[in-house]
């Protein structure tokens, strides 16, 4: 279920424009109205000027979230949502065509930040959003799963837990990790410094792959 709130006064056409949006791309979603207070993975603000940011500017920024702006053609206005760092500006004027132009970009957000994984755990299937796993150890016959919820073991390999997600954001750096690209927080010669402070060891035979990022 994909959360999303919109502030906007004209929130009939932009939220039918999303809900047409969702339902062709067969997403489950629900849309409510914006509120400061409540975390949503899909934030849609429409601005008829700059001053009107100041409610981006004063919301509490989320990495787990997607951040859309529709408002006028103004390159002041498009230069602070760059600053703001909201994903997508979309021109009043032509914001229908706009989202079915960047209808496969929007889906790619959607996925590497929404995507969930399932997992046993006691025989309990569970699951987590892609998104929130750091990343994931081989150790044996298992894999450990390293999140901002903790850490998960279950009985696989590395190859398998790839295959399963089909995200081009995870990266295998070594043997034995799989690495959460958007947690990468520098890269080193050896290593990588992760965005939790923690490091983890490039294989040899993993460099030339990881200079690519």
């Amino acid at each position: 279920m994909i959360r999303v709130s919109i502030s906007s006064k004209n929130n009939q056409i932009i939220q039918q424009s999303f809900e047409q949006f969702f339902q062709k791309e067969h997403l489950e979603y629900c849309i409510v109205p914006y509120q400061k207070q409540t975390h949503q993975d899909i934030y849609i603000f429409e601005i008829q000027n700059k001053e009107d940011l100041q409610l981006i500017a004063n919301h509490p920024y989320s990495p787990y979230s997607l951040y859309y702006v529709i408002g006028p053609e103004d390159y002041a206005i498009t230069s602070e949502c760059i600053r703001l760092k909201v994903d997508l500006y979309f021109s009043k004027q032509t914001f229908i065509k706009e989202l079915e132009k960047y209808k496969d970009y929007i889906l790619k957000d959607i996925q590497d930040k929404f995507q969930y994984y399932q997992y046993q755990r006691n025989g309990i299937i569970s699951q987590i959003r892609l998104s929130h796993i750091y990343y994931v150890e081989s150790l044996r016959h298992s894999i450990i799963i390293h999140s901002i919820n903790g850490t998960m073991v279950e009985r696989k390999n590395l190859k398998d837990f790839l295959n399963t997600i089909q995200s081009s954001q995870f990266i295998q750096i070594h043997k034995s990790f799989i690495v959460n690209k958007q947690w990468i927080k520098n890269i080193f010669s050896d290593h990588v410094l992760l965005k939790n402070d923690e490091t983890l060891q490039i294989g040899r035979a993993y460099k030339n792959h990881i200079q690519l990022l």
